[in-house]
């Protein structure tokens, strides 16, 4: 059945397509009613414009090929018919519309009639859908978590770079495709079909290998949904937490590590917070002070355990570490145990600060100090008791000193004296008798005394750089009168000690370690034997003085005891005379120096002593070797001489060695009060002055003299029993002329009294 003319007319107009007829030639013939609706344009004003007139001056060429091509067609030209043309055409309102049509050439009219369809808006929409899928790429591409999209059927629809990146793949051969198209033979998981199959979420932690290593990741799991709300499909949000599992297990493990020091650590570790309550506590609470972790007393309110002597000093230096973060603090106080006692508790405290740098809490480690304490206070006692008998012991060396050198003072004395008449036969011979004897007396007893200085501790020692070639040269100079009378060569090889060598030690303590080390060299020589004496380094920082002798030697069974005091090893029922101290002494006085002593010997072939001490680069400035002797000026009228003594015989004896000059003259007095007055009275040029007198001692009265502007310039010579070290420089110190000890040298004290009398007059 045909279409009528008029009902085909009112199909065309109800058309939502844009339907026109042209002319090649002349343009716009005819065009219906969507034509004007589409593009604002009337059919008349189309038919006044041109083709290219409406038409995008981009797509002109287009629009003009696709209708020279449909006439081609249409006429028989060959080739297929035009498709779908897309052009912009411009709208009355100025704005451009997207049409997609067709054109098709009448054979009949030579009309061409051509169909439209606007598709501005879903070429909008289109390009809107993929400007967002665009930034959603981008967003997810930048994303630090792999993450990819499924479909139902399992096929990958969108994956990230960080997804690929990490498998080590390319993003198109992933999407469309299944996981065991993409990895064929490999174990696959299907926890994604639960998703889909049943619209679960789920989150679980995987260790994977990707293209760098084991990794382990923490992935989220979720469905998609449509409009209807049906599953269409899956995502899931891959994060790796290698790094923070790594972290996360540093820390558990410090945190094992940490609860097992404070479980296992003997002092009672707590945490205040910034209030001063407990928020944790060690277990060693409950041995220290008795309590359990849990009791309200610790936590609560501990400051009710502490003495309230103590609680104001503990407060305050809880708020003094509050106050700044890093400051570390410590305080001893006394606290309650649970059994009532009081436990003293040494306490060191550490601020914690929070991550703002405020002091959140503090640190506490507290140790129970009570044992400690009561030792200590024992071992204070104990010092107290072994300075007191420190100082009873120097007291007793200072009175021995005194009570032995003073009777000594007389038998040498008199003795000098007896020996400077000259006297002949007997007399002469009983006078040296009794000047070696009471000369070994006195060996012994300063050797006594030194060593018993050395074990309390009271021997004083000058330590300095030493020039060896000096001591060794003065000690064999002073060992040469012995080794004459006992026929035995004393030999110094001076080219092994030049001056540049210095040692480190006290000059006079090592020149009587080498006098010992000689006289004994000498004493058990054989006669015409010999003594060699040799300084040489030991390639460890030290230098070595040798002395070698030829003598009888020691048995290897006796070496152990050649430093044992008063074991003379049998000497002693021979005629060789010797105090048994004095290589024990030596012993000492070496190691006192920082050096080493020792002795090799071989029976019948001699003994070998060697002392090794630190060497050290020489002084600046060197010291004199001995020191000088001054001589006063020529004494021409008497020196009015004062003697302050309280013995008798001591008196008697300076009388006695003065008399021998005609320019001397005595004054006597046996207390202190006595010779503050004569000293007054006679203003005399020297004073003698004895330390120990019955109604002062010798220190007020020399501070009486200086006091007294009339006696204040008289010089004056300490003449004591007591030489120890403490002593004489405590009293040099007050200013003296001069310190001599008894048994005194009548020679030196005739010197020193006209020396220090012809200064006073100069």
């Amino acid at each position: 059945m045909g279409l009528a003319p008029e009902d085909a007319d009112v199909l065309l107009a109800m058309s939502s397509d844009l339907l026109g007829v042209f002319d090649p030639g002349l343009g716009l013939v005819w065009a219906n009613g969507a034509l004007p609706d589409g593009l604002g344009w009337t059919a008349s004003e189309l038919e006044e414009r041109p083709l290219t007139d409406v038409v995008h001056p981009d797509d002109v060429a287009e629009a003009t090929d696709a209708v020279a091509r449909a006439v081609v067609a249409t006429a028989g030209g060959g080739g297929p018919p035009p498709g779908a043309v897309l052009t912009r055409c411009r709208a009355k309102d100025g704005g451009w519309r997207w049409l997609e049509w067709r054109a098709r050439l009448d054979p009949g009219t030579g009309l061409i009639c051509g169909a439209a369809r606007d598709v501005t808006a879903r070429r909008a929409a289109r390009a809107a859908r993929a400007a967002s899928e665009s930034r959603l790429q981008a967003i997810l591409d930048h994303s630090s978590a792999a993450i990819f999209v499924k479909d139902l059927e399992g096929r990958y629809v969108l994956v990230n770079e960080a997804f690929v990146a990490g498998l080590g793949i390319e993003r198109h051969q992933v999407l469309g495709r299944r996981a065991d198209e993409v990895w064929p033979g490999a174990p696959i998981d299907d926890e994604d079909g639960r998703v889909l199959a049943l619209g679960e979420t789920f989150t679980r932690d995987d260790v994977v290998e990707l293209a760098d290593g084991v990794h382990r990741v923490m992935s989220v799991r979720f469905p998609l949904f449509d409009a209807g709300g049906a599953v269409s499909g899956m995502a899931a949000i891959a994060t790796d937490i290698t790094e923070q599992s790594r972290v996360e297990a540093a820390l558990d493990e410090r945190q094992r590590l940490l609860d097992t020091v404070i479980t296992a650590c003997p002092d009672i570790v707590a945490v205040l917070d910034g209030s001063g309550r407990v928020g944790e506590i060690s277990e060693a609470v409950r041995h220290i002070l008795g309590y359990e972790l849990d009791d309200p007393v610790l936590h609560d309110d501990p400051g009710r355990l502490v003495h309230p002597e103590d609680l104001p000093g503990v407060h305050r230096e809880y708020r003094r570490i509050l106050a700044t973060s890093d400051v570390q603090g410590g305080v001893r106080y006394r606290v309650r145990h649970a059994d009532g006692r009081w436990i003293v508790l040494d306490t060191r405290a550490q601020a914690i600060t929070g991550d703002d740098g405020k002091v959140a809490g503090v640190v506490l480690v507290s140790r129970d100090v009570t044992d400690d304490l009561e030792i200590e206070n024992q071992m204070r006692a104990a010092v107290d008791v072994a300075e007191q008998a420190s100082r009873a012991k120097s007291d007793f060396l200072s009175r021995m000193s005194h009570e032995l050198r003073t009777p000594l003072n007389s038998v040498l004395g008199f003795s000098q004296l007896l020996e400077m008449d000259e006297l002949a036969g007997p007399q002469g011979e009983a006078v040296g008798h009794i000047m070696r004897a009471g000369r070994h007396l006195l060996n012994l007893i300063d050797e006594v005394l030194d060593i018993a200085r050395i074990e309390s501790g009271n021997l004083e020692l000058l330590l300095e750089p030493v020039r060896l070639h000096d001591v060794v040269g003065d000690a064999v100079d002073l060992a040469g009168p012995m080794s004459e009378r006992a026929g035995i060569e004393v030999v110094f090889d001076v080219a092994s000690c030049p001056p540049g060598r210095h040692a480190l030690g006290d000059r006079q303590r090592l020149l009587q370690v080498l006098l010992n080390l000689l006289s004994n060299a000498v004493k058990y020589n054989h006669p015409g034997g010999r003594v060699d004496v040799g300084v040489e380094p030991d390639g460890a920082g030290s230098l070595r003085i040798v002395v070698a002798d030829t003598g009888n030697g020691i048995d290897p069974a006796d070496i152990d005891r050649v430093f044992e005091p008063f074991d003379r090893l049998g000497a002693e029922r021979s005629t060789v005379e010797g105090t048994g101290v004095g290589l024990t002494l030596s012993k000492h006085l070496v190691e006192r120096m920082g050096g080493v002593i020792e002795v090799r010997s071989s029976l019948g072939r001699g003994t070998t002593f060697t002392v090794a001490l630190p060497e050290v680069d020489a002084p600046r400035e060197e010291r004199p070797s001995s020191p000088a002797r001054a001589d006063g000026p020529p004494v021409a009228t008497a020196i009015r001489v004062l003697h302050v003594e309280d013995n008798l015989a001591n008196l008697e004896l300076v009388e006695q060695a003065l008399r021998r000059t005609d320019v001397v003259e005595l004054y006597a007095a046996m207390t202190g009060a006595l010779g503050l007055d004569l000293a007054r009275r006679h203003r005399p040029d020297v004073i003698l002055l004895d330390l120990h007198l019955p109604d002062m001692s010798g220190i007020e009265l020399l501070r009486r003299l200086q006091d007294d502007p009339a006696t204040a310039a008289i010089p004056v010579v300490v003449v004591t029993a007591d030489a120890t070290p403490a002593q004489v420089q405590r009293v040099r110190g007050n200013g003296v002329a001069a310190y001599l000890t008894k048994p005194i040298e009548i020679r030196e004290l005739l010197r020193v009294v006209e020396v220090t009398a012809g200064g006073g007059r100069g």
